[in-house]
């Protein structure tokens, strides 16, 4: 099992929503670090924020979007995570890749993590902006569900080596990010990331993936995640 070596803390987190309805995820919010704390500023002028709305977003529960900008969020957010007191964090951990006695602040768990809950349509997005070499994350591989005839569950295993390569004629975004394995595209890098991730490809730097955890079955909630470094040649 390989575990994540150099933690990177964030000073900004995305707040991500997805309709039922739709593939993309939309940024609705961003989270920014403030001290020990962090504030919550809806992206109201931007073309997700709009979409979302037509879509049925309507605010994250307690933050109304009528006031754009909520100061120190970071507790309300963190009871999307199990508390560090209780006797199997060090589990939550280790399926995080995460060493149990790594230094990281509540704030980049959250980003670590991604604070996804079963019964919402939010997720929280590290987008490892300004991160230096070497650093590593788990990257959950986008879209996999809607892949999955070409390259199914049962013929992945950890292990396998996976690539990223640019897609610029997709029709839904022209920034995306392909994930091949086994030269079949299984997915997209989450869109919170394709920016950072043109950023260390046109740098020339080395990003090594591999597929780390393989969950769900073939026929409820497939899902992929990738364990990437990013090194200096």
């Amino acid at each position: 099992m390989r575990q994540i070596e150099h933690i990177v803390e964030p000073g900004r987190l995305l707040l991500s929503w997805q309709a039922k309805s739709e593939r993309l995820r939309m940024f609705v919010a961003e989270l920014i670090r403030s001290g020990d704390d962090a504030d919550l500023v809806y992206l109201k002028e931007s073309e997700d924020f709009s979409k979302a709305q037509s879509l049925g977003f309507k605010k994250y529960e307690g933050f109304d979007t009528e006031k754009e900008v909520h100061e120190n969020v970071l507790g309300s957010f963190m009871k999307r995570l199990p508390p560090r007191s209780r006797g199997d964090f060090d589990r939550f951990l280790k399926a995080l890749r995460i060493k149990s006695d790594a230094e990281i602040s509540d704030f980049a768990l959250l980003g670590y993590s991604g604070a996804k809950l079963p019964d919402d349509d939010f997720t929280i997005i590290h987008p490892f902006e300004n991160a230096s070499p070497p650093f590593e994350l788990m990257l959950p591989v986008q879209g996999y569900q809607h892949y999955q005839e070409q390259l199914p569950l049962t013929s992945l295993s950890e292990d396998m080596e996976a690539g990223f390569e640019a897609e610029p004629d997709n029709q839904y975004d022209p920034e995306a990010i392909k994930i091949i394995i086994n030269d079949v595209k299984v997915g997209y890098v989450s869109r919170g990331l394709t920016s950072s991730f043109h950023k260390w490809m046109q740098a020339g730097l080395v990003i090594s993936a591999y597929v780390e955890r393989i969950n769900g079955t073939q026929q409820q909630k497939p899902a992929i995640y990738l364990y990437v470094s990013v090194e200096v040649e």
